[in-house]
């Protein structure tokens, strides 16, 4: 059969003392914190991009730089910028090219590559893509587009910085503001 339990209520206090160490309360609050914001440990604060304009000669180059791991992200890819595919990198320079968009005195330019590498390790690591365009922009209206990683990242702030003769202005591009432009001396 059954088996009867006799309880005597007296052995148990009222309360019950919970004796927790405090490394123990750290790491809840910890993991709690990670579960609350769900974003990854190596996650930044900051979501920018920079991208520097400026002339050398009779050309005009576009220096940008953004965190490696919010591009990816932007094109769903994971891994190390060492193990990238020719077809990966192109990916991520079509992105980048799509997004920036510049106008000379109201003509679309084509950007070309000059140059795109990885610099910095870790959470760190940023995207330093240079493009090109075989023409001064001196005396001329520059218009610029910048989009850059808006579509996956409400708080991205994209930075414009122009140093061309005697023009040296920074434009700040975010989701409210899209598009932007400069008089070039």
């Amino acid at each position: 059969g059954t088996r009867k339990i006799k309880l005597n209520i007296q052995q148990y206090p009222q309360r019950l003392h919970w004796h927790v160490r405090p490394e123990s309360c750290i790491r809840l609050c910890i993991f709690l914190i990670i579960i609350a914001y769900n974003k990854p440990l190596y996650s930044h604060a900051v979501y920018v991009s920079v991208c520097n304009i400026y002339e050398r000669g009779e050309s005009s180059y576009f220096s940008i730089r953004a965190f490696k791991d919010d591009v990816f992200d932007a094109l769903g890819y994971v891994g190390k910028s060492q193990e990238l595919t020719e077809k990966e990198r192109d990916a991520i320079v079509g992105y980048i090219k799509k997004n920036f968009v510049i106008m000379l005195d109201g003509e679309n330019k084509n950007l070309s590559l000059y140059r795109f590498v990885f610099e910095g390790s870790d959470y760190t690591e940023t995207a330093n893509i240079v493009f090109e365009i075989k023409e001064s922009m001196s005396k001329k209206k520059l218009d610029i587009k910048n989009t850059i990683l808006f579509d996956v990242l409400e708080d991205q702030t994209n930075i414009v910085g122009v140093k061309i003769n005697n023009t040296r202005k920074t434009i700040n591009f975010n989701q409210n503001k899209k598009t932007g432009w400069i008089l070039v001396n």
